[in-house]
């Protein structure tokens, strides 16, 4: 099993989203995002949990991504704009190119 997250450095992780085609950033580090935010994972890159969800362009309607990530899996919420809207799909490995 490959993995699934890569890491950016200093608390900062991605995942690619098949929904949208883009790449979603995670910090775990609040002292490395701007409001201080930061989500908790379960150290897992090959099935991770990731809490609070994840919500990209959230201003944005139509470009809006929303989902939780368990056990390797997205699921994305109905507020998202893209066809997986509703539906859980496994995260795509991460292709560091």
């Amino acid at each position: 099993m490959s993995a699934k997250i890569y890491s950016y450095g200093h608390g900062i992780w991605v995942l690619h989203c098949p929904g949208c085609g883009y790449d979603h950033p995670f910090h775990t580090d609040p002292a490395h995002h701007p409001t201080g935010q930061s989500w908790k994972w379960n150290g897992s890159l090959e099935l991770p949990t990731i809490t609070p969800s994840l919500l990209v362009f959230k201003n944005v309607p139509a470009q809006r991504c929303h989902s939780f990530i368990k056990d390797g899996k997205i699921q994305f919420l109905a507020d998202c704009f893209h066809k997986l809207r509703g539906q859980t799909v496994e995260i795509p490995d991460y292709e560091d190119d």
